[in-house]
């Protein structure tokens, strides 16, 4: 069992170790935590890779879905963790950021391999803990406290909702792991158990941010700091995608009476709420990491319309693959977006005025990053969106499933409009005029790694062409 949890348990003793250093550094030096998180986040990172296959107790399941999410968690962790420590004004905070950070992951991974439910809220809760602290890191800045204070007061409704569905769920079948309750329904599924199933799934559709658990997402992703959006709007996605995936392929093929086209148009109807309200929304935002959120919400959306495509057997190949090409892009956009909002003071549109003057590379970075988000040839997010609509459009053509042939639709509808609201912010940073600005600071050598790596995986992405095929078959060896 320990060798199967090994990466769980780095990060565990990581999060404890970077407690210690925090107490045991000298003020001014705590920035020596940012590596020890570092070195954490590396260490899991090869404990996963070189880690078996196998379950615990009937709570985790270390599968192919579980060996497919810990790496992307484990990469967008370290990603953010080299931003952050350059971004983070405060030396003697960055310990304590490090620690959440590292939470959040260890969350995120620990819900992405839940069989059970009493294991599943444990990983959400872990992930919201950290959350709810990591928006509302910037104690003195009254929008970052107001985005805590609401990502805190909807967690909780959520958690509230999800438990409520969860404890009627056991009443009623018996079970608390995902095979047992899938058990139970297949020989009796009255309407009451249906109902608890949906309300125990609300914490996971909270996670994705889809429609109609979506509203918390343009608040706090606007108030609170860009480099925590990062982790917020990627680790937890990830961690969702894979559990969703896990409950519908272990619970729904034991009900005689629940076909792919039953739930297909449940998941179609979530997908294209989310993509058609998301783009709407965010073409008239006026703040650029409110137009990132808007379009956080639209990328769950296209995610879960491949989900919708199930039993097809490359749906989660490609729900995968949309997810790794949405966190480099999304990552280095908000990497970027800190720079500036640091500099700047704002990330609203009138506020990135002049930014291609000022820091041109930095610019050219979000623009690319904004591209691959706008699904763009030839990059990742081309590709990505190209594999979702090949799905949709193939499973639609099975009997009793041609709404997923209109889902489609909308998802060429909501990509059209969503390219609008990122060319705001494109026009925004490089055709607004600006005043004559002081001449940017040289980027953090750390800051400039990530946009660099995140760059080059917008566009390897892009070219892996055979990229769909080789995630389905990592996934079949699991």
């Amino acid at each position: 069992m320990i060798g199967l949890l090994l990466p769980e348990a780095v990060l565990a003793v990581g999060v404890l170790a970077v407690l210690v250093a925090d107490m045991l550094l000298p003020t001014g030096r705590k920035s020596g935590a940012g590596f020890v998180g570092m070195a954490v986040c590396i260490g899991a990172l090869l404990a996963a890779a070189a880690g078996s296959r196998g379950s615990v107790d009937a709570m985790l399941s270390i599968d192919g879905l579980a060996a497919l999410a810990r790496p992307g968690v484990l990469i967008a962790t370290l990603l953010v963790l080299m931003a952050g420590r350059c971004e983070q004004q405060r030396d003697d905070g960055l310990p304590a950021w490090t620690a959440l950070l590292l939470a959040l992951a260890l969350g995120a991974m620990v819900t992405a391999a839940a069989t059970n439910l009493i294991s599943l809220f444990l990983g959400l809760e872990l992930m919201s803990l950290a959350g709810y602290a990591l928006a509302g890191w910037k104690a003195g800045d009254r929008r970052s406290a107001e985005a805590g204070m609401k990502y805190v007061l909807f967690g909780g409704a959520a958690t509230g909702v999800m438990l409520f569905g969860m404890s009627h769920l056991y009443g009623l079948t018996g079970h608390l792991d995902f095979r047992g309750i899938g058990q139970a329904l297949g020989q009796d599924m009255p309407l009451a158990v249906v109902a608890a199933l949906m309300l125990a799934g609300v914490g996971i559709a909270y996670k994705l941010a889809v429609v109609p658990f979506h509203f918390y997402a343009p608040d706090v992703y606007q108030g609170a700091p860009a480099i925590a959006v990062a982790a917020l709007g990627t680790v937890p996605k990830i961690a969702a995608v894979a559990v969703l995936v896990r409950g519908i392929l272990t619970i729904l093929p034991q009900v005689p009476t629940v076909t792919p086209a039953t739930f297909s148009w449940t998941l179609s109807l979530i997908a294209v709420a989310s993509l058609l309200l998301s783009a709407f929304a965010a073409v008239v935002a006026q703040d650029a990491k409110r137009i990132v959120a808007f379009s956080a919400i639209g990328h769950a959306g296209a995610i879960v319309l491949a989900i919708a495509s199930l039993p097809s057997s490359g749906a989660i190949a490609t729900a995968a693959f949309y997810l790794a090409a949405y966190a480099v892009a999304n990552i280095g956009a908000l990497v970027c977006l800190a720079v500036l909002e640091r500099e700047r003071g704002s990330a609203r549109l009138d506020a990135l005025a002049g930014a291609m003057r000022q820091r041109p590379w930095l610019t050219t970075a979000l623009c690319l990053f904004l591209f691959s988000l706008a699904g763009v040839p030839p990059l990742a997010g081309f590709l990505a969106k190209w594999g979702v609509l090949r799905e949709a459009l193939y499973s639609g053509l099975e009997p009793g499933r041609s709404h997923l042939v209109w889902a489609s639709l909308a998802l060429l509808a909501s990509t059209a409009i969503s390219a609008w609201a990122y060319l705001l912010i494109v026009r925004a940073a490089v055709l607004q005029p600006a005043p004559e600005q002081p001449r940017a600071a040289r980027l953090a050598s750390g800051t400039a790694a990530v946009l660099a790596l995140c760059a080059l995986g917008t566009i390897a992405l892009g070219l892996w062409l055979d990229g769909f095929i080789r995630i389905a078959e990592a996934l079949g060896r699991g």
